[in-house]
């Protein structure tokens, strides 16, 4: 195919048009590959980011299963007469704390058909800080299914030395 009869000029026009057509399409073409790459890198960045979040809350959730078996572990060897307002009577009478007890109220409560938690609110007056330390740290280690909740002391004005404490102590049985 011969080309009517063109001023030098013009070829090089239609030159300069065609390598332009041709420099755009594969401009085009390797920026399409690029952002295909850069979309591809930013969709794995993400999945990597969701897989360390899915190990994590893998993680937590073993973790908390194992806690959770061993509760229910406690729960299956917890003694059958332990009584949680004799326990605390008894660990205060250990502490020669017994007297400063203002009041112990039982409370139950049912958190399903398979268990119920059972608490004890007291009220101690006029004890100091260490005995307070030493009856709370025996009752959170003492063995048993036993837990701290609600926990509020309050210095008293009379003697700045002495504190007044509320708080709640729980465990849960079988129903």
């Amino acid at each position: 195919m011969k080309l009517p009869a063109l001023t030098r000029r013009e070829r090089y026009v239609l030159a300069g048009t065609g390598l332009f057509l041709i420099v755009l399409i594969a401009f085009l073409a390797v920026d399409h590959v690029v952002q295909k790459y850069r979309d591809m890198d930013e969709s794995i960045a993400a999945r990597k980011e969701d897989l360390k979040r899915v190990i994590r809350l893998r993680d937590e959730y073993r973790s908390v299963h194992r806690e959770l078996e061993s509760i229910r572990s406690k729960l299956d060897k917890k003694e059958a007469g332990f009584s949680l307002l004799s326990f605390l009577e008894n660990l205060a009478n250990e502490q020669n704390i017994r007297d400063n007890i203002a009041s112990f109220k039982p409370d139950k409560k049912t958190l399903n058909e398979t268990y119920r938690e059972l608490s004890v609110d007291l009220v101690i007056d006029n004890i100091t800080l260490p005995q307070l330390v030493e009856f709370i740290y025996k009752i959170e280690n003492s063995g048993h299914l036993v837990k701290v909740k609600r926990f509020r002391v309050k210095a008293r004005f009379d003697n700045p030395d002495l504190l007044n404490a509320t708080f709640q102590v729980s465990t849960f049985e079988k129903v």
